[in-house]
């Protein structure tokens, strides 16, 4: 008998866009002995398909910003799978294939699996009219590219394939429309990793008409964005291995991470937590809050440490709060936007070329996701974490970006969305965090105080003498 394969945690995720013929079909296939997590995108829907994912144990997720590359992305901040597959809703797909994605990753062989539908060996002959010619032409063309310029022996670039989450999360990703399931391939491939083919059935959809292959636009589109990002990678990558041998770390080249602090002043400060909290006991919290976040982010190897203020008048006082050697800023403006936009200024001018900025109430954000921001940032133009009310927790660049901080709804839950609209139009590469939480409501100070309960004692000590106290 064959050794039997042990699979890690399986995230499914499924953009979708008015698929309610054919999603139903999709989600009930799905081999829910090795798929512990499926996460259904919707882009705005406006039929039944909501509905119908929900009604099927789905986890929906609402992409309000139109864009395959951004529903995906969208998917993976969210999921918690060790492996992410990545499914289209309109069934040209089985997803009984899922186990033989998974499984060269699951075996230690691989760090992404892409399914084929264009290889000999397929399960299944592909159905008539299931791939239309231009499609096939076009994906043809691009794995010759890849071949070619990469070496990678690629058939077929379809979308549907397995990855490792850990992995994913660190690739600057930035085509957040047709191409990224392509430029997945090719910075992977730069990368080093693992990337391995399997065989896929190919069947007709069974529902709607498709967003790419459907029409003459959808097709003439998708592949300007799926050659125009084989080939910008891989002049990225002529120009960065020409130019290695010369390169020299300047002063800049080590990142800062500047915690965004105002003085705790009670009735200014958590005031959406009181109650139950008294305005003073509100201070008191946001000050075990800031001091606990600071502490993490000195902690960190390899950045330098700022803090700025907020009042221009509390720097004296709260540098006596601050990590030894912080860099102490003071800003000023009538909404988070103009502190940030003035904190990134002031590093940025001091040479720094990689800027990361944090809230600050997340005394247990993960430090990883801290570093992680960092290293994305050599290869993306702007990192965003985004916050689970719809605001972000950390945004991170690497040229001062005034645009993304001005005609911003700050404090609304369309911050996050904002602003990568607006590094859309500036035409950035944007890579994401998994999504976190901020503490401004009961709930959410109760949810701080359970996770810091199941967590050694060591971490956020004051936020957790504050909580013991009160």
């Amino acid at each position: 008998m064959g050794r039997r394969i042990e699979y890690p945690s399986v995230s499914v995720i499924i953009p979708a866009l008015d698929e309610e013929r054919s999603i139903g079909g999709v989600l009930d296939a799905i081999p829910r002995d090795i798929v512990g997590e499926v996460i259904v995108v919707d882009g705005g829907s406006g039929d039944a398909t909501v509905t119908v994912a929900s009604a099927r144990g789905a986890r929906i997720l609402c992409e309000p910003v139109r864009g395959y590359g951004r529903a995906c992305a969208k998917g993976v901040s969210e999921a918690h799978g060790d492996v992410l597959v990545f499914l289209d809703a309109d069934g040209a797909s089985d997803p009984r294939d899922i186990q033989a994605l998974v499984a060269p990753i699951a075996e230690g062989n691989a760090d992404m699996v892409l399914g084929s539908r264009l290889r000999r060996d397929c399960p299944a002959p592909m159905m008539p009219g299931a791939m239309p010619c231009q499609q096939r032409f076009g994906n043809v063309l691009g794995a010759l590219l890849i071949r070619s310029l990469y070496g990678l022996p690629v058939s077929d670039l379809g979308p549907f394939r397995a990855v490792r989450r850990d992995l994913l999360l660190a690739l600057p990703v930035g085509n957040l429309t047709f191409g990224w399931p392509t430029e997945m391939i090719v910075k992977a491939a730069r990368a080093g990793w693992r990337i391995v083919e399997v065989p896929v059935s190919c069947r007709t959809r069974t529902g709607g008409t498709s967003k790419i292959s459907g029409t003459l636009r959808g097709t003439v589109l998708a592949a300007f964005h799926i050659l125009g990002t084989i080939a910008r990678s891989a002049r990225v990558g002529q120009r960065q291995a020409a130019s290695a041998p010369c390169q020299l770390p300047p002063d800049g080249a080590i990142p800062v991470v500047v915690v965004m602090a105002k003085r705790p002043v009670p009735g200014e400060a958590k005031t959406r937590l009181c109650p139950p909290l008294t305005p003073l006991e509100a201070a008191g919290l946001y000050e075990a809050l800031l001091k606990d976040t600071m502490e993490l982010v000195s902690g960190l190897r390899g950045v330098r440490t700022a803090i700025a203020v907020s009042p221009r008048s509390a720097v004296d006082e709260m540098r006596r709060m601050a990590p030894r050697g912080a860099r102490m800023l003071a800003v000023e403006g009538a909404d988070i936007g103009e502190c940030l936009r003035g904190a990134t200024e002031q590093l940025f001018a001091e040479g720094f070329t990689r800027v990361v900025a944090v809230n600050s109430d997340g005394p247990t954000l993960p430090a990883e996701y801290i570093e992680r921001a960092v290293e994305m940032l050599t290869h993306s133009d702007l990192v965003l974490g985004p916050a689970e009310d719809g605001g972000y927790y950390l945004i991170g660049m690497r040229q001062q970006q005034p645009g993304l901080f001005t005609d911003i709804e700050w404090s609304s839950s369309r911050v996050a969305v904002q602003t990568l609209e607006r590094a859309a139009a500036a035409g950035l590469t944007v890579a994401q965090l998994p999504s976190w939480y901020d503490v401004d409501t009961p709930a959410e100070l109760e949810r701080l105080r359970k996770e810091l309960a199941a967590q050694p004692p060591g971490i956020a000590p004051r936020t957790r003498a504050f909580l013991n106290r009160h």
